[in-house]
């Protein structure tokens, strides 16, 4: 890829030489030192960096750069500067940063033409960089935003923590310490599967289930009780509820997704 440079300079040699020895890594246009003849550069042209050549102290110039940084089209445009030792020390110190790089003479075109393409390359990319991370983000977020939403119900906070960490792994999950906040927040809000503990106090797991299937906006939705409790009886009398299926503590990991993708699909 060639890199795009407005060139502005009186200086004829200078311009010369962007012109006649840069094709390599570079495609120039010259300007003028005229706002209107820039800025129209800056729309059509689309530079990669502003070149300049910086002599007597000229304060238009800074007021230049200002305007350009300033500007819609020029705020992220590199503007490199040449300039003698004098020159250099005083845009040092009055440029208020407008300026990106300042390269002091002497130097040869050869050293030019490096420190541009360096500045120009650098800044090219950690645009594609930012650009690339913002992809990854936006996939990631989509990602997120399509998988399945469980909601977990569970008294104990370690058991909640538990299986939090092993279904984040490929769910949007939501944790409830108790029916009460499960109930409140299905009123609002949706979900694709609930896993709902057995025994709880004050307000029990079939108690939860009950109510839940009597709301118009849950009554469909997949649950699965979490019991502790493994004996015969029991496990009829979860059963008996007619739930989509049971689950028994301590949750084992394959078990849980096996019992999920059944009911969810991979």
């Amino acid at each position: 890829m060639k890199y795009k440079l407005l060139v502005n300079s009186q200086n004829y040699t200078i311009v010369r030489d962007f012109f006649t020895n840069s094709v390599e890594n570079f495609v120039c246009i010259s300007t003028t030192e005229y706002w209107d003849d820039i800025a129209r550069h800056y729309v059509l042209f689309e530079p990669h960096a502003y070149v300049t050549v910086f002599e007597h102290k000229d304060i238009s110039q800074l007021a230049l750069f200002k305007q350009l940084k300033k500007s819609k089209q020029g705020a992220n445009v590199p503007i490199i500067v040449i300039a003698d030792e004098e020159n250099a020390a005083f845009l040092e110190n009055e440029s208020e940063n407008y300026v990106d790089l300042i390269i002091t003479r002497p130097v040869t075109i050869a050293m030019i033409y490096q420190k541009v393409f360096e500045i120009v390359d650098g800044i090219e990319k950690e645009k594609q960089r930012l650009l690339e991370e913002e992809r990854l983000r936006r996939e990631e977020e989509e990602a997120r935003n399509n998988r399945k939403h469980i909601v977990v119900v569970d008294d104990d906070k370690e058991v909640l923590k538990i299986l939090k960490a092993m279904l984040e792994e490929k769910y949007n999950v939501t944790t409830m310490i108790n029916g009460r906040m499960a109930e409140r927040f299905l009123e609002t809000k949706a979900c694709d599967l609930i896993l709902l503990d057995y025994q709880m106090p004050i307000k029990n797991g079939p108690e939860v289930f009950r109510d839940i299937r009597e709301m118009d906006s849950a009554k469909d939705i997949p649950i699965v009780f979490l019991t502790g409790v493994a004996d015969t009886e029991k496990i009829a009398e979860v059963l008996r509820l007619k739930p989509q299926g049971y689950l028994l503590k301590p949750i084992d990991k394959d078990r849980l997704f096996e019992t999920i993708e059944k009911i969810l699909g991979k």
